[in-house]
């Protein structure tokens, strides 16, 4: 077994978490991962061979086992057996400085996924289930982040020619249906997304919230397959470069400008519900400089700004 002694973390590669941690993950390695799905078997093969490794992260840090991938990557993917969920992973990792901006975790599967409004989302294996630790965006583009986000993620996707776009605030539409999402959160300085893609399952209608009137969908229905890290160390590589784009073009009126033409039924009627209230019909009218929502209501005069609440096509 190898050893990478003091406070320096293994170089870039794909890392199996050999140990997990109790309440938390539960233990991988190259078998236990292939054994977790079909298209996980064919990532474990395509990276192996995989070195078993000890590392000790820091100077006040326990020595753990890890199995490492070199991989060809430039940043590092932590991927963890069942876990609660792909943010609550990396936030210590990221909160420890044990990875950098740009480095991530995958989770083979979650108990306790979630989405936009902390809403339960089913994870099974089969799918990605990622969470990106973010460099730190400028004050000015806070609140358009999930956007600039969701930018990267469609635009990768349609440079696969999957015609997808943005559901705002923070779904990935294909057709009519939702095939993956984007989450932020930002603690104590660091700053994380989470994302996710239905990759071979998606949600049963029963399991979704009531009156949710998006349904859930995936890419291996519609003809795309895809192995999850695979995909993701490519995704990665793409976002970081579309984020980067979008900080160079200005103020954020104009990052909102490039994203706007993304956005699902822009120009069209939808129906929207804010917190408790009826919902509502309005004309999506396109994005305001912090990412707000434009609406005109239905016989309405004005323009409407939507800061949260969910939206669907009017029939």
């Amino acid at each position: 077994m190898a050893e990478l002694h003091g406070p320096q973390v293994p170089g870039p590669g794909v890392l199996l978490w050999a140990q997990g941690r109790e309440e938390l993950a539960d233990p991988l390695n190259p078998v236990v991962l292939a054994g977790c799905h079909s298209i996980w078997e064919e990532d474990a093969q395509r990276l192996a061979p995989w070195q078993e490794i000890s590392v000790t992260w820091c100077s006040t840090c326990a020595q753990e086992t890890w199995w490492l991938s070199e991989g060809g990557r430039r940043g590092r993917v932590v991927v963890c057996g069942r876990c609660s969920s792909s943010l609550d992973v990396v936030r210590p990792l990221a909160e420890k400085k044990m990875l950098d901006p740009w480095d991530s975790v995958l989770a083979v599967s979650q108990w306790a996924g979630r989405g936009q409004l902390r809403r339960e989302w089913d994870s099974p294996p089969g799918n990605l289930y990622a969470a990106l630790v973010l460099p730190q965006v400028p004050k000015e583009f806070d609140s358009l982040l999930p956007l600039m986000l969701g930018y990267g993620l469609a635009g990768f996707l349609r440079s696969k020619r999957i015609p997808v776009g943005i559901k705002w605030p923070n779904d990935i539409l294909l057709g009519n249906v939702k095939i993956g999402g984007v989450l932020v959160e930002e603690r104590r300085g660091v700053s994380l997304a989470g994302i996710g893609l239905n990759l071979t399952s998606s949600p049963a209608e029963v399991l979704l919230r009531e009156g949710h009137a998006v349904p859930a969908g995936h890419l291996l229905a519609a003809g795309h397959s895809f192995t999850p890290l695979g995909l993701w160390c490519e995704l990665v590589d793409f976002v970081k470069i579309s984020y980067e784009t979008c900080l160079i073009q200005g103020p954020p009126s104009n990052v909102a400008a490039l994203v706007e033409p993304l956005l699902c039924w822009l120009g069209q009627d939808a129906v929207i519900r804010e917190g408790a209230e009826a919902p509502w019909t309005a004309r999506i009218l396109g994005l305001a400089p912090d990412g707000s929502l434009r609406v005109k209501p239905a016989g309405g005069a004005g323009e409407r700004l939507l800061t949260s609440g969910s939206i669907w096509r009017a029939s």
